[in-house]
């Protein structure tokens, strides 16, 4: 009997001790200063502040955002509505789970424009998308091109075929989520 006592006492401990630190774990965020991995094979990250854009592609981009801005403005009302927009790949602990699924849709059906393909054209493209509470696409725009019309209808195609989406979580609160996305098409040899 002694010897199942002197067995049974420490799995007992050992027990109490793994619960209490995979409770104590599920509490604590690790993930402060980590990007969240990126689940496609191509590309799909934040804007790069860094790279610079020639100089009618700067105009042209501040001409378009001050007019969807001024659109924007015009269609929220500030009766308590909630709008939030956030980067595809955050790492905002609020969000990631809800990205992380629509990143996987846009995956699912995600493929490199034939004809772009063909004809080695490689960009970076940006698209802003507006999902409502119910997780419908209300608005899709091009915020930055890759230089390349077939890049940008490809990516902007892909954003509304994989429509709709999941409904946004209760706990956001949020009448519309705008959600501000990168396509980086890139040819390997």
């Amino acid at each position: 009997m002694d010897s199942k006592k002197v067995i049974f006492w420490p799995v007992i401990i050992s027990v109490i001790g793994h619960i209490a630190l995979i409770s104590a774990s599920g509490m604590i965020d690790l993930r402060d200063n980590v990007r969240a991995a990126e689940i496609f094979t191509v590309d799909i990250k934040g804007m790069d502040p860094d790279k610079s854009l020639p100089e009618e592609q700067k105009k042209e981009a501040k001409k378009s955002l001050a007019s969807r801005t001024n659109k924007e403005a015009k269609n929220v009302s500030t009766e308590g509505v909630r709008e939030e927009t956030v980067n595809l790949g955050s790492s905002d602990v609020k969000y990631v789970s809800y990205l992380v699924k629509i990143k996987r849709k846009i995956l699912q059906i995600w493929e490199y424009p034939q004809k772009a393909y063909d004809d080695n054209e490689e960009g970076l493209v940006v698209v802003k998308m507006s999902l409502d509470a119910g997780g419908n696409l209300v608005e899709a725009n091009l915020v930055s091109s890759s230089g390349s019309a077939l890049l940008d209808a490809g990516a902007l195609g892909i954003v509304k075929a994989a429509a709709p989406f999941e409904p946004l979580p209760d706990s956001y609160g949020l009448a519309r989520l705008h959600i501000v996305a990168s396509f980086r098409y890139k040819l390997i040899e």
